[in-house]
């Protein structure tokens, strides 16, 4: 379970949270605009990671969840897990995904394969790290050099391997605290992996543990409760492809009536058709 000590910790380490960052709004804007983005197909300016996406992806759609089975506790173990997934992919992207640095990821991530979520995980991967890597595509500006853009330090330098997790935690709580939405999830995640960036190059790959418990201690503080209602991390796959509405027995019997009267008119129509042609012209009277 995530340590809800930790965002303590944080502020208590660091008594005074840093000004509001240009980072946060262009965020949340981010987020917004994302539920404008077709993808899939061409779009203005996209690139090969976009027809890896649904055609249209609704992310400001209202509708009613399909509730999974889930608790809070398997949304916080499976977040978990797919951040250290996520950061690993961009560290891909990012051309730093070392093997000493793989190896790192795997260890903070042990206990993701005795969790019995792994299908939740593998299900919700894709959709997230397709949307990350659209979002970071979108805004390359935003999701890079991340902690020179929310860190009081000279550079964004990080200095302890707490810092990773209270800088997430402070835009956590300034992201969410006018709402949450997928797409907002989806830009945590990012920020994440902006983060895990420049714990690399800063030579700092070791705090990437601190990074995925820091988004842990987010999930479990902020979006659990939003997260069961909607079935868990599933609810996003639910979010982006809505099930369709099942037929029920009295709609397949009227279906199957409505077929039958169109066959019989049908046929009706084909038939005074071949009776009018078969008959012979009579000689006029």
């Amino acid at each position: 379970m995530a340590s809800s000590s930790s965002s303590s910790g944080f502020q208590q380490h660091h008594q005074q949270p840093p000004p509001r960052s240009p980072i946060m709004a262009a965020a949340v804007a981010a987020a917004a605009a994302i539920g404008s983005v077709t993808v899939g197909g061409v779009t203005p300016g996209g690139n090969a990671a976009s027809s890896r996406l649904p055609t249209v992806v609704g992310w400001t759609n209202k509708r009613s969840p399909i509730h999974h089975l889930t608790t809070s506790q398997d949304v916080i173990n499976q977040g978990k897990c797919l951040c250290g997934e996520y950061i690993r992919a961009r560290l891909k992207r990012s051309g730093l995904l070392t093997r000493k640095n793989l190896q790192r990821l795997r260890n903070s991530m042990e206990h993701c394969s005795a969790l019995g979520g792994g299908v939740v995980v593998r299900e919700a991967l894709p959709l997230l790290n397709g949307m990350g890597e659209e979002l970071e595509r979108m805004h390359p500006r935003l999701y890079t050099n991340v902690s020179r853009q929310i860190s009081n330090e000279p550079w964004g330098e990080l200095t302890e391997p707490d810092t990773v997790g209270y800088l997430l935690h402070v835009v956590a709580k300034d992201l969410f605290k006018s709402g949450i939405t997928w797409g907002k999830v989806i830009s945590l995640f990012a920020i994440a992996g902006g983060l895990a960036v420049d714990c690399v190059r800063q030579d700092h790959a070791d705090y990437l543990q601190q990074l995925i418990e820091g988004t842990a201690d987010v999930i479990e503080e902020d979006l659990s409760g939003w997260l069961v209602e909607r079935g868990g991390w599933l609810g996003l796959q639910d979010h982006v492809h809505p099930p369709q509405p099942e037929i029920s027995v009295t709609g397949w019997l009227s279906i199957t009536v409505l077929t039958l009267v169109v066959i019989y008119i049908v046929s009706l129509f084909l038939r005074v058709i071949g009776t009018g042609y078969g008959e012979p012209n009579r000689p006029p009277n």
